[in-house]
């Protein structure tokens, strides 16, 4: 008899030999990688939760006909490692379903059919870079002036600290801020069934300019309209989806919204450290070498002289 693994493969690789897909394609489409995806059609390892769930999500009705059910378990924007531990989602999901029912309304959705689908869309770097200066304007921030996301409002958006919170037991608590604390940094619960109010469970227990890139980036997810992760159980372990699209503009709008693209051009001009330019604007150092990087300023910084040779 087929193990559930060995069905899901023969299942994806008849669907995307049906569709003429390429494993290349198949890995942009499901957000599983090239290699890994190779490596399990020839048999050569099995999928991990996270791509099991994202392979069934893809075959869709296939799924059913091949006999390869899995639970729809919550819906929310969940900021974790990729191999964050069942224990940690299950205490996870009970804050979740705690903060609707003490923040939310009894009838926030929970199954697929009343969450809203789309395509990912991916905004260009200049729609990044514009979003977040406006975002600015609109905070009174000047460009060169530090944002301390930690104190910001957002209408319909509630900061709930973990170590604040009301929803998790104090054992529980005390493993999410300990052992588990690297699997996570946030997760966002919609309380209503329009996705317009939500509850963000902010885990307080990573450094100030940690937490205040991972709020700014669930911010991001909410305000953009992102696609909820969807949080699944196959053979009792947990999985989730994940959009590679929306994970980037988030955390690209989060790193544009604290360092500002003309603060971060004059910073390098005058030949500052990234701990300097991070101490400015109380974030970490490695934030402020990711927005340099993406700003093309690299070799500006790093002092890289260039040449042409005579001929």
């Amino acid at each position: 008899m087929l193990s559930f693994e060995e069905k899901l493969i023969q299942a994806v690789k008849k669907k995307r030999e049906a569709e003429g897909l390429s494993i290349r394609a198949l890995s942009t489409a499901v957000g599983v990688s090239f290699s890994t995806l190779a490596r399990i059609e020839r048999g050569e390892g099995q999928p991990d939760n996270n791509s099991k769930i994202r392979l069934l999500q893809w075959l869709g009705p296939y799924a059913d006909e091949a006999g390869l059910g899995f639970d729809n378990v919550a819906f929310v924007h969940f900021r974790a490692g990729r191999n964050v531990q069942s224990g940690t989602v299950r205490m996870l999901l009970q804050a979740a379903d705690c903060l609707r029912q003490s923040l939310g309304s009894a009838s926030t959705a929970s199954d697929e059919g009343d969450i809203a689908t789309h395509e990912a869309v991916a905004l260009s770097k200049e729609e990044l870079e514009e979003t977040a200066e406006r975002f600015r304007v609109d905070l009174g921030l000047d460009k060169d002036a530090p944002l301390d996301s930690l104190r910001l409002e957002v209408e319909d958006i509630a900061i709930v600290p973990l170590s604040k919170n009301n929803c998790i037991d104090a054992r529980s608590v005390k493993q999410l801020r300990g052992s588990a604390s690297g699997e996570w940094s946030a997760m966002s619960v919609p309380l209503d069934l329009a996705n317009d109010r939500w509850a963000v469970l902010l885990n307080d227990s990573h450094t100030l300019e940690r937490q205040r890139v991972t709020v700014l980036e669930e911010y991001w997810h909410i305000l953009l309209g992102h696609k909820l992760t969807k949080i699944s159980r196959v053979a009792e372990a947990f999985g989730r989806t994940y959009d590679a699209t929306e994970e980037h503009d988030a955390y690209y709008l989060a790193s544009a919204s604290l360092l500002p693209k003309a603060a971060i051009v004059e910073a390098v001009s005058q030949n500052l450290s990234s701990a300097q330019i991070a101490r400015k604007f109380g974030t970490s150092s490695e934030l402020v070498e990711y927005r340099i990087k993406r700003l093309g300023l690299w070799r500006e910084y790093t002092g890289k002289q260039i040449k042409l040779i005579p001929g």
